[in-house]
């Protein structure tokens, strides 16, 4: 066996094993490490909460290295042409005045960097980098082999959000089992579709008694200004009427998208992508949970399978609290009743 067919052995029954996505991660860049031949590897994830990207795995390269902090991203930043698709090689970083964290890298013994889009299907999800010890021109089967890399790495990491999103929804069914508290719960529902997702933030808003409007019951992750803004029209939003009528919609892009409302509050709170899903009763929608990213993003079917999901506890959590309410005013419309047939009330009944 070549040691390229050994490391990708060892690559496929680490994935194999691993449970989580941490423990994927720590496998890809060791992996990546061996077949690549280089000093070192490292993966960040894109964060959809403040704009960064963040080290979720690194291998070859020390923990100072490492925790120089997120990489943010700004509109000419060369790790956002990155995740457009774009392929970026170093082949001397003591020489490129451009490069980030020169001086940190020169210590760590780094010299040629390449850098390559962590690809989920037609999506970036991040940046993987692989890292050399000599100055080194990368050559174009260097670069496809680590292309192939992405994409398989791309595919598992899928694989592990998955985990994680089944662990939400577990963690959501017991918090509907074990409480009666409707706000205890609907908070865990946006709080978990922001963790599970990776986004910015999520909201939940329920149809008013009227039927008129949209109201916030639930926020992670928004700010008090931005709630501040009140209620929803439903008449006057597309995109909630359109998820009123049982539609999941999607914004790839709120700068691009005539169905946005509120565009500059959007704007102003950092979100530029959503995607939305009914909360049913009985067939009736009386609600809906929202996702936002704060970049342009393209939200995947098991993104929106998993929305749809959070969604439908929601709905089950909002009927079992009403129904406790029914439950719990019968009681004691009951308990009345029967204070009343023994002497008014006026001693309590020896039953």
């Amino acid at each position: 066996m070549t040691k390229y067919s050994s490391d990708m052995y060892d690559l496929c029954n680490g994935i194999a094993k691993a449970r989580d996505l941490e423990t994927t991660l720590d496998v890809l860049v060791k992996s990546i490490t061996g077949i690549m031949g280089v000093k070192g590897s490292s993966v960040r994830l894109l964060d959809q909460r403040d704009r960064t990207l963040r080290i979720a795995a690194a291998y070859g390269l020390s923990k100072a290295y490492t925790e120089k902090g997120p990489l943010v991203l700004t509109e000419n930043s060369v790790e956002k042409e990155i995740l457009g698709g774009k392929v970026v090689s170093t082949k001397d970083v003591t020489r490129e005045p451009d490069v980030l964290y020169r001086e940190e890298a020169a210590r760590e013994g780094i010299k040629s960097i390449l850098n390559m889009p962590l690809m989920a299907g037609d999506r970036a999800i991040g940046i993987i980098r692989v890292y050399t010890s000599e100055p080194h021109e990368f050559t174009p089967e260097e670069i496809e082999r680590l292309r192939a890399l992405s994409s398989f790495g791309g595919i598992i990491v899928d694989r592990a959000k998955l985990w994680d999103e089944m662990r939400a929804l577990i963690c959501i069914a017991q918090s509907i089992s074990s409480t009666l508290s409707l706000d205890g719960v609907l908070q865990t529902i946006v709080e978990n579709a922001v963790r599970a997702l990776r986004m910015k933030a999520s909201s939940l808003r329920m149809l008013d008694r009227e039927g008129h409007r949209l109201e916030v019951k639930a926020a992670y992750g928004l700010s008090a200004a931005y709630l501040a803004h009140g209620p929803v029209e439903l008449d006057k939003d597309p995109l909630d009427k359109e998820c009123m009528e049982g539609k999941c919609p999607v914004v790839r892009d709120m700068s691009t998208d005539a169905r946005v409302r509120r565009r500059e509050a959007m704007a102003q709170e950092g979100i530029s992508a959503m995607l939305a899903a009914p909360l049913r009763v009985k067939g009736r929608a009386i609600g809906v949970l929202r996702v936002y990213a704060a970049l342009p993003y393209e939200f995947s079917a098991p993104e929106m399978e998993f929305l749809t999901a959070l969604a439908s506890y929601g709905a089950i959590a909002i009927e079992n609290a009403r129904l406790y309410e029914h439950v719990k005013k019968e009681y004691e419309e009951l308990t009345q009743d029967v204070w009343k047939w023994y002497d008014w009330g006026s001693r309590f009944p020896n039953i």
